[in-house]
């Protein structure tokens, strides 16, 4: 048997590396990743706009020195199953390179490390000619003329990534300056999202001089979210944390805090599991087909921390942006998944049905039948429609009443259900200064009317929508004498 060393034509090989799937988010992320891991604080991302755009971050991590970054430029520099510290976001030692040349068919990266500055260059083009890995090594005079290196004079350490030549992005539209601003757009709320934990941390992530906001999926600042118990499980030494949360109902979200949760269509949609990756957001929305997406569990979402020593066990591709559930730990998602759920359904079930042990008077009531079935009922004893009828003489009373029964038996279930299930009912919200004045024109009439407006305040504070607002009681406590 004869031994014979087989080595990859190098053009076919990196243009075939370049269709490993990533997005231009997904790789802008990967490289954040990297400049994470280098412990930088401070990471900026500049985009130029003009007909051959150039994309450059830069971070004021550790540096690499000469030999360090040729190394790191080098393709299959790691071994995936290398022991990794805690903070290291890489794994298969491709990342800067495959996540680079799968947007554009030049890369530059300039790195200051001990006040020395070192620079190499993968061009597809020069690699194609060449018909071998020719890796560019780059002078101080080559240095010089990039653009923005100056950022490098002001960190005593630091790398620089310089993107060039977007070729595929190109090929595919009329305007690239324009699509590329449009993916920058998406790229940003991906980071965002994804990195939400660092920026909470104290990161800062900029981009053309603006600083991203962290997304908070389990808005976890808002007093009414609900944290679920967490568990632990322990494999190979490791610990997998699951922690459910169940989201507040949007009726008592603010407009900041829906931004915060990346959305209204988020906020609907993104229900499940959020897997993290040394505290780095992989995958997310997704029950991993263990239950369907259903409109009663649209509040539940479930964090799971992995660490990296575990890679093996789920699957993560290079791009980390997919991961595959292990068979192992199905049963006790299961777990989770089964509390998070039926918490999140008692909140949206809740709001629908009237409750006499709580005090809230809910202007639908939820029968159920005698036959296991349920019927919805305008609930008679809200205090508006009592006023309504201490107003009413028994001809108009009747006729009241005969409305009330119209609008209950052409209830329409069919449409309300198909329009809920597919995230279209809007919710309402509810102008606090409306809902005031509505209030302080009802105690008026109590007022004129002979009637008690301290027990009717009492009365419609415990009724939907008041209830909702505790800021009410505040605001109206010194109305009444």
């Amino acid at each position: 048997m004869i031994e014979k060393e087989s080595i990859p034509f190098a053009p076919f090989l990196i243009e075939s590396m370049r269709s490993l799937g990533y997005s231009f988010e997904t790789a802008i992320a990967d490289l954040v990743d990297n400049s994470i891991t280098a412990n930088a604080s401070e990471i900026q991302i500049f985009l130029t706009p003009n007909a051959n755009p150039q994309l450059i971050i830069f971070d004021n991590g550790c540096g690499m020195s000469e030999l360090e970054l040729e190394e790191a430029l080098r393709y299959g520099s790691r071994n995936p199953n290398d022991e990794r510290k805690e903070n290291d976001l890489g794994r298969f030692g491709l990342g800067l390179k495959s996540a680079s040349l799968s947007q554009c068919r030049k890369l530059i990266v300039v790195s200051k490390k001990h006040e020395q500055l070192s620079c190499f260059s993968w061009d597809i083009d020069v690699v194609t000619e060449k018909g071998k890995w020719v890796l560019l090594q780059y002078s101080k005079e080559d240095i010089n003329k990039l653009p923005m290196i100056d950022l490098l004079n002001h960190v005593s350490s630091g790398t620089y990534v310089l993107l060039q030549n977007f070729d595929r992005i190109s090929s595919s539209t009329g305007n690239l300056s324009t699509t590329i601003n449009n993916y920058m757009s998406l790229t940003i709320d991906h980071l965002a999202l994804v990195f939400h934990r660092f920026l909470e941390d104290g990161l800062r992530i900029l981009v053309n001089n603006v600083e991203i906001e962290a997304l908070d999926p389990f808005l976890l600042h808002h007093k009414s979210t609900q944290i679920l118990r967490e568990q632990k499980i322990k494999f190979d030494d490791s610990d997998i944390a699951i922690q459910p949360y169940i989201l507040p109902y949007i009726n008592k979200l603010s407009n900041e805090d829906i931004k915060k949760v990346g959305g209204k269509d988020n906020l609907k949609t993104k229900q499940g599991f959020y897997i993290y990756r040394n505290r780095r957001l992989i995958i997310w929305g997704t029950w991993f087909k263990l239950v369907r997406k259903e409109e009663l569990s649209k509040l539940a979402r479930v964090k799971v921390d992995i660490p990296s020593s575990l890679d093996y066990m789920w699957g993560i591709d290079i791009k980390k942006s997919s991961v595959n559930l292990p068979d192992l730990i199905k049963r006790n998602l299961y777990s989770s998944i089964s509390e998070s759920i039926f918490t999140s359904k008692n909140v949206l079930e809740y709001r629908g049905r009237k409750t006499k042990n709580d005090g809230t008077n809910y202007v639908w009531e939820r029968i159920e039948l005698r036959d296991g079935n349920y019927e919805y009922k305008i609930n008679r004893e809200i205090p508006q429609l009592k006023m309504l009828s201490m107003s009413l003489d028994a001809d108009k009373l009747e006729l009241l009443n005969l409305a009330i029964n119209c609008i209950e038996s052409s209830f329409p279930i069919t449409s309300l259900y198909l329009d809920a299930s597919k995230g279209e009912i809007k919710d309402e919200y509810y102008d606090i200064n409306k809902l005031y004045d509505e209030l302080r024109m009802q105690m008026e009439w109590c007022d004129n009317n002979g009637f008690n407006s301290e027990e009717m305040l009492d009365l419609l504070l415990k009724t939907e929508p008041y209830c909702n607002y505790s800021e009410l009681k505040e605001m109206l406590k010194c109305e009444v004498v």
